[in-house]
């Protein structure tokens, strides 16, 4: 399961998915989630926090892409994986002590190393 590429710069993304590619055998699955565009965090990301497009830095020093469904699956089918599943998962984080729901959304996708390669 790869739930890390978003603390990873973008110009990596298709070193990471090359890694994958070599590690996982023909018809081996790629469980994926992460960040979704417009997720609440990223929406509360003030001015100066905008590293690049989609790409921002916490208060930490920690780093946050989030990503389209769309860019995933292109990602993954050019180095050398079909998308079998793929959806936008919406969630609701509750902070009890806080009293604060927000809403949270996640790109979660499946895929599967293509048997031609």
């Amino acid at each position: 399961m790869i739930f890390v590429l978003s603390a990873i710069s973008p110009d990596k993304f298709r070193d990471v998915v090359q890694n994958l590619n070599r590690v996982v055998k023909r018809g081996g699955r790629i469980l994926f989630r992460d960040y979704g565009l417009f997720d609440h965090a990223m929406m509360r990301f003030k001015p100066g926090h905008k590293i690049s497009e989609n790409f921002y830095v916490r208060q930490d020093g920690t780093r946050a892409y989030y990503f389209t469904l769309d860019e995933v699956r292109a990602l993954f089918e050019e180095g050398g994986f079909h998308m079998s599943e793929g959806t936008y998962e919406q969630r609701e984080t509750v902070n009890k002590k806080e009293g604060l729901s927000v809403p949270r959304i996640f790109v979660q996708c499946q895929f599967i190393k293509d048997d031609t390669l």
